[in-house]
């Protein structure tokens, strides 16, 4: 018996059927374009392509985080409340670009302080030898005071249960703007700001933070972050950075 041939498809079907090929083919062709997007982003600003795998690794491996601090002081900062353009400071050594990289340690420091710094509380900037949780001292001291306001204490305590979790050796700085202060109180802006990162070391010392891995100095006005001409440059200076040290 002769064999049956099966029928033959009709050309304008067997066209149709391939179809697919052409969705296919665009979409590996936007693929494609986007990926030349994303690495023409990083060769242009390396910085502003590491902030977006942070925040990306921080979803994944900590829950929400947000990519601009819109709350803080200053206005809308990059990641991690960071001022565009701002100067950071380190303990062991001068002016440093708040661009580098996060590392893991700082990426869980967010995570972990995410509230304040949406708040506008603290804001988490990278120094020479590790990074900074940053408080503005107009929202913790009152002027010309070295005394902690009371709406302080809550963000401390959350500070030093974050500190309290690390190995690290910390070292907390006062600074100030370049208005002298009131000389009934004080000598100089040296002696206000070494009180006031005394005042805050020892707030976190007694929330739990180990003795031996504090450490406190001051800078008065000589390091600013900012352009002392200006009420809100003065504010920025103004401050005590807890300084977490990650490499000698």
């Amino acid at each position: 018996m002769a064999r049956k041939r099966a029928p033959a498809i009709p050309r304008k079907e067997k066209d149709r059927s391939e179809r697919w090929l052409l969705t296919y083919a665009d979409m590996i062709t936007l693929l494609l374009l986007f990926f030349i997007i994303l690495y023409s982003m990083s060769s242009i600003s390396a910085a502003k392509f590491q902030q977006v795998s942070q925040a990306f690794a921080s979803i994944f491996n900590a829950g929400p985080f947000a990519l601009f601090d819109t709350k803080s002081a200053g206005g809308a900062g990059v990641l991690e409340g960071l001022t565009p353009g701002q100067q950071v400071q380190s303990s062991r050594g001068g002016p440093q670009q708040g661009t580098g990289g996060a590392s893991m340690l700082r990426t869980q420091a967010v995570s972990a302080l995410q509230n304040l710094v949406k708040a506008g509380k603290v804001k988490v900037i990278p120094t020479e030898n590790g990074f900074a949780i940053s408080l503005i001292s107009d929202t913790y001291f009152g002027s010309a005071s070295a005394t902690l306001a009371p709406d302080a204490m809550p963000v401390l305590q959350q500070v030093a249960e974050f500190l309290g979790g690390i190995s690290n050796s910390i070292v907390v700085e006062g600074y100030t703007d370049n208005i002298p202060p009131d000389t009934k109180k004080w000598t100089s802006n040296w002696q206000l700001s070494s009180e006031r990162s005394l005042a805050v070391l020892q707030t976190i010392e007694d929330y739990g933070v180990p003795t031996d891995r504090l450490s406190s100095s001051a800078y008065g006005e000589t390091r600013p972050v900012q352009s002392n001409d200006t009420a809100e440059g003065r504010a920025f200076n103004r401050r005590v950075d807890i300084v977490i040290v990650e490499k000698q």
